[in-house]
């Protein structure tokens, strides 16, 4: 079965009954007005006709995707509506989405209906058998999929999913559903399930009806009708679960200079790095204090520099600076990846079976089941408890040649981390925005440990990789050690550590463990909580 076919069943089953508890049906739209629904983004109108909403486009390319929006926000929710949209109109439908900076951005239920034009981009399409549809040969057909609008661009595409591919019905009306509860997202086409993912990047918004913007004007039409809706309620808001919307990343590519904007821990203010080494882990060229005026925010320090954002670009002024920085959103090229072929599968948000609870001060022995001290939350992850005893796997290892697991920061101070053998520990921080310092993957209890040279964090609630290949110490037959540890390690699919040599243990990990060939991987709780999902190793 395909790699994304296996993690949607994964998605499915961690996720359980997504439905909640029963809500009667409301309908979004009477059939008759645009009451409870205002137009925000481009140009393109919408009408009513016959118990239809009818979007159309607009003349010009002023590049603004336009949307019919609900005045109400929704968090949690069953969606249910009809659509009708001519072959070369790109639409959709978003939801939990924000209006800032003159753009709606947020999750989008795609409605992909070219049928006719072949596609040739990357990433390719996958048949049932899981081999490459070669370029050229087939239609796009990603209706169904999630998008994220004017943010993150693709969250789940249907490459792997070619029967949702198959359900979209051209020239016709045809049906979709999205499901929306707590971090737990589904979509599906006509019945179909077409995308199950975790995502949390906001947690309430409105729902609209999106009219793509055409570069070369041509009159054309998308229909909505039947447009209702389950409401369980909106999310919780300032719990440290909410992202922010002012943190994020620009990118001036003419200049090479990146601008990062994030919260400092101990002023509460927002900031913005400036740096003219992107992702460098140095001490930022310039730094700025936002101030923030109701939806909109700017910078500016004491040395007369100035910031604003305007249409999602970050404009910087200042002597020796003349900063137009488009935004960068990163993801991991290893997000998701399902287990290869004979790994062995330590968590796929079903159970912690292969995972084993600790005592106090204990690090290479479990005593209970980790359910004792971790919790299993209702998406499929592994929440760590503050206060709560660290866990351990079950199993020992030696040398492993591909250990890959997921993280995420839920907006507190972090300072967690993934123990090799419970002896040499990759740190796990909210190393977002920082300056010079020991980031987010940098080794936290070695003696002599090498500081990254770049920092590729990513912010509180966007989940992250850890890609590990580790070649344990070696021994004599009267248990010296001859050869100290190899690890090399990515962060988010960028290399920080290759084939680099473990000396000398500092801290607990150091007093507690001997030395040893194997010993079991360790996630550790230090007082904050955070999560970690989809955790394989291949030995």
């Amino acid at each position: 079965m395909m790699k994304q076919i296996v993690l949607l069943v994964l998605l499915c089953s961690s996720l359980g009954s997504i439905s909640a508890k029963e809500a009667q049906w409301t309908n979004l739209f009477d059939g008759k007005t645009l009451n409870g629904w205002k137009i925000l983004g481009g140009k393109a109108t919408f009408r009513v006709e016959r118990g239809t909403i009818i979007g159309t486009t607009s003349k010009g390319g002023e590049n603004y995707n336009t949307f019919l929006c609900t005045e109400k926000e929704y968090g949690n929710f069953n969606l249910e509506f009809e659509f009708l949209c001519e072959e070369d109109l790109n639409s959709g439908v978003a939801f939990r989405s924000i209006f800032a900076d003159g753009l709606v951005r947020g999750y989008q239920f795609e409605i992909d209906p070219d049928k006719t034009n072949k596609y040739v981009a990357y990433p390719h399409n996958l048949d049932e058998k899981g081999s490459v549809i070669p370029a050229g040969k087939e239609p796009r057909s990603w209706t169904g999929g999630v998008y994220d609008e004017k943010r993150r661009g693709w969250l789940n595409n249907l490459t792997e999913n070619p029967k949702a591919r198959a359900a979209f019905i051209p020239g016709k009306w045809n049906k979709g559903r999205i499901e929306a509860h707590k971090d737990g997202i589904r979509t599906y086409i006509n019945g179909v399930l077409a995308s199950s993912m975790v995502d949390y990047m906001t947690p309430n918004g409105f729902i609209g009806l999106q009219v793509h913007w055409l570069k070369k004007y041509k009159k054309m039409e998308v229909r909505f009708r039947n447009i209702r809706i389950q409401d369980f309620g909106l999310n919780p808001e300032g719990s440290g679960e909410t992202p922010d919307r002012f943190i994020g990343e620009w990118l001036d590519d003419k200049i090479n200079c990146l601008a990062q904007s994030y919260i400092d821990k101990s002023t509460k203010e927002y900031k913005l790095n400036v740096s003219k080494k992107p992702y460098a882990n140095v001490i930022p060229d310039y730094i700025l204090v936002g101030t923030v005026d109701g939806k909109n925010i700017s910078f500016s320090n004491e040395q007369g520099f100035t910031a604003i954002i305007e249409k999602g670009l970050l404009k910087i002024k200042g002597e020796g600076l003349d900063f137009l920085g488009s935004p960068v959103i990163r993801k991991s090229p290893t997000l998701n990846m399902p287990a290869p072929e004979g790994a062995e599968i330590l968590f796929d948000g079903n159970d912690l079976r292969a995972w084993g609870g600790l005592k106090k001060k204990e690090w290479l022995k479990w005593s209970f089941d980790a359910d004792q001290s971790v919790e299993l939350t209702p998406a499929g992850n592994i929440r760590m408890i503050p206060g709560n005893q660290s866990i351990i796997s079950k199993k020992d290892y030696g040398d492993i040649k591909h250990l890959h697991l997921e993280f995420r920061l839920l907006g507190e101070v972090t300072n967690g981390g993934v123990y090799m053998q419970s002896r040499y520990e990759f740190n796990i921080k909210d190393s977002w925005g920082q300056g010079k310092g020991a980031p987010c993957g940098a080794f936290g209890n070695l003696v002599n440990a090498k500081e990254p040279e770049f920092n590729y964090s990513l912010p509180p609630m966007v989940w992250q990789t850890m890609d590990i290949q580790y070649k344990a110490a070696r021994f004599n037959g009267k248990g010296e050690k001859i050869a100290n540890a190899r690890v090399s390690m990515s962060l988010n699919g960028m290399p920080i550590y290759e084939d680099y040599e473990l000396d000398i243990i500092k801290g607990a990990a150091g007093g507690r463990t001997p030395l040893g060939p194997v010993g079991p991987i360790y996630l550790q709780e230090h007082g904050t909580a955070y999560e970690f999902r989809n955790i394989w190793v291949i030995e």
